[in-house]
């Protein structure tokens, strides 16, 4: 563990790079000059923001806006789109003096890479030159501790207390099982990602508890160990009994031998408990220490031996194959995964490969984690949270559209052909997917008011079978669970379907709502969306909204029910939309949503963005330039399929970027950094 500060300082998002001396001594004057001033110089200040005359860096009035000033050149936001734009070198020498003259005076943060990292923040990286091959090949992830998934949690506590200790809420996916691990990502992100998980004192003390408490159904299993039964059913319990319990304990939950310190630790531990404490609670507490070592609640991804010629090292083969089944798997690994992991077979990008392969090709594994992408990604399990009135339709049956919509998903991933296209142009769903019960419980008898919302007449039967809708749908983005989580108590939420397109399909990005803005459309009940829509064109308001309400809006099509319409308010429903992305083969006008996702499904930056996004997932961070490889290499591996998932996650499980990791410097540099 040689390594372990210079890895929880990358954790914490502390910068320990230190600055080039070329970087320090760069004036970004110019750069401000040509790209900033016209806006917020002498003559006008934008936003109230004049920078020729904003203090020194060392100024701790000025020292917020030069930070912000530094955030926003490096994320491509300043100067604006419709703004002549800086050489990509112009701009990454702006930011290292920005960062350097910062960092000189003292201020801390300042790296504009570790904003890039956060969750939200993967589409700043610019879209051509990730897919642009370079001549070196040295991406990698930054060595790691990534706390285990709450869904991984539950699958090791309840195989140690053999009972359902822990239940996954329903439409949760598993989320919030139990407060010790609560997620912490913000929304619209994956949830499972590496950066912004810890433990802080309250999380600890609800995971000792935990701890303490699964240990004592150990106790009380039928299925325990041997050796738990004859360490309780010993007179006195002595230090070979309890090696014998840490053995099996280890060996349960982690896979592994203890090591001898290990053992001499946690024996003295259960031998002065004794002291204190009776036998079962010695036993107990030897139990739950073992399960909250750092191992158990993170997944180490450190690596070993000498680093390669960019500072790699390739994670260990336990490393190795901990990464590829906890990217598929919330179990612990299958015992041909353990095999490998015992061998030389996941050594090799190919070797990794072929593992992979193996379980995503046999059924009889669970995968949960190929589903819960998609639902994070489309977000279609929002919709139960979205409050109806329950005036206009009783008994809608949100939960239910969600399983609707997982078979939909389902049905593709199994199928494994054009994929992504196919979740957004299918035509065939299926509705009511987990069947009628014999014995109804009282909210199906609501399913007279369910089917319909698909265009289904009243007495329709179910069949259990995917099936066209009498009313023209096409796939996922026209699903009633998809359009009622973009949606809202009594109207659409065209706008967040469109920065959903504009963020999720099209890579691009929307600031935040500034502050100070009240974002409200008009109440009056007369007039439809796209009316109350107009005063987004504002001039203030349009800079933002011109890259999403032209998204959304051919989506009005349907209601807020994600019923089929032809009117709104007695009056014909425009689905008029219009993509803008820069890319002539996709912009354009679009008439109306059908022909829309056709021409989505056929781009190919819509390809590449869907693979960034599953790059994200599958790796638990976000993208960088160094990853340009990796994703060319999952681009590649899908278009030359057919559009098979399998081949796309294989490609990425196998990749520099998932089996190698960069260690940050030794924490001897700290002093080489400039203050």
């Amino acid at each position: 563990m040689k390594h372990f500060f210079p890895v929880i300082a990358w954790a914490s998002g502390i910068s320990i790079l230190p600055m080039s001396a070329a970087a320090a001594s760069a004036d970004v004057r110019p750069f401000l000059d040509q790209h900033c001033f016209k806006c917020h110089g002498p003559e006008k200040q934008k936003g109230d923001l004049r920078l020729d005359n904003l203090g020194a860096f060392a100024d701790a009035k000025a020292q917020p806006v030069w930070k912000n000033v530094l955030e926003k050149i490096a994320l491509g936001e300043m100067p604006p789109e419709d703004e002549p734009q800086p050489a990509r070198l112009d701009r990454e020498n702006a930011i290292a003096s920005l960062e350097s003259a910062l960092a000189r005076a003292g201020v801390s943060g300042v790296a504009a890479a570790d904003k890039l990292q956060l969750p939200g923040m993967g589409n700043y990286v610019n879209h051509a030159a990730l897919f642009t091959e370079t001549a070196v090949r040295k991406a990698a992830s930054p060595a790691r501790l990534w706390r285990i998934s709450p869904h991984i949690f539950k699958e090791l506590v309840n195989g140690l207390a053999h009972k359902p200790l822990l239940q996954a809420k329903r439409n949760q996916g598993g989320d919030g099982l139990h407060p010790a691990l609560p997620f912490m990502t913000p929304a619209h992100t994956f949830r499972d990602a590496a950066l912004p998980h810890g433990f802080e004192e309250a999380t600890t003390e609800l995971l000792m508890d935990m701890a303490w408490q699964v240990a004592g159904f150990q106790l009380e299993a039928r299925q325990r160990p041997a050796a738990f039964k004859a360490a309780q059913t010993a007179t006195k319990p002595g230090a070979a009994e309890y090696q014998a319990v840490i053995e099996a304990q280890f060996g349960a939950a982690l896979l592994r031998s203890p090591a001898p310190e290990e053992i001499e630790q946690l024996t003295a531990l259960a031998l002065r408990t004794t002291q204190d404490a009776s036998p079962k609670e010695a036993l107990q507490t030897v139990l739950s220490a073992v399960l909250l070592t750092p191992e158990a609640v993170f997944r180490q991804e450190i690596g070993g031996g000498a680093a390669d010629v960019h500072g790699r090292v390739l994670l260990s083969n336990r490393e190795i194959g901990f990464a590829l089944n906890y990217a598929l798997r919330d179990e612990q690994p299958d015992a041909a995964l353990r095999a490998a992991m015992q061998g030389d077979a996941l050594a090799t990008a190919e070797g990794v490969r072929r593992a992979a392969l193996r379980m995503l090709n046999d059924d009889a594994l669970e995968k949960p984690r190929i589903l819960r992408f998609f639902q994070e990604y489309f977000e279609y399990t929002r919709a139960p949270e979205v409050f109806k009135d329950a005036l206009e339709v009783k008994h809608y049956l949100p939960q239910q559209m969600v399983e609707d919509a997982d078979k939909f998903v389902l049905r593709a991933v199994r199928e494994d052909r054009d994929v992504l296209a196919r979740l957004l142009t299918g035509d065939e769903f299926f509705v009511l997917a987990s069947g009628i019960p014999k014995r109804q419980p009282p909210e199906m008898r609501a399913r007279k008011t369910y089917i319909p919302i698909f265009g289904l007449p009243g007495n329709w039967e179910w069949t259990g079978n995917a099936l066209k809708l009498p009313a023209p749908r096409k796939g996922l983005l026209m699903h009633p669970a998809w359009l009622v989580a973009f949606s809202d108590n009594e109207k659409n939420q065209a706008i967040q379907r469109g920065q959903w397109i504009r963020t999720h399909l099209l890579g691009g990005t929307i600031p935040d709502v500034p502050i100070g803005v009240n974002a409200q459309l008009p109440s009056d009940p007369m007039l439809t969306l796209r009316e109350k829509m107009k005063v987004t064109r504002e001039e203030y308001c349009w800079r933002c909204h011109q890259k999403m309400d032209a998204l959304g809006l051919p989506l009005e099509q349907f209601d807020d029910f994600g019923r089929y319409r032809t009117k709104e308010l007695d009056r014909p429903v425009v689905t008029a939309g219009e993509i803008v992305t820069g890319d002539p083969s996709l912009d354009g006008p679009v008439n109306d949503p059908f022909e829309y996702v056709l021409r989505l499904a056929a781009a190919p930056r819509v390809r590449q963005v869907f693979v960034r996004h599953a790059f994200r997932y599958w790796l638990g961070r976000n993208e960088t330039l160094d990853d340009a490889p990796t994703l060319i290499d999952a681009d590649r591996a899908y278009v030359a399929s057919g559009g098979s998932l399998k081949a796309l996650i294989a490609s990425l499980l196998s990749s520099d970027s998932f089996r190698f990791r960069r260690l940050p410097p030794a924490p001897s540099a700290l002093a080489a950094t400039p203050k």
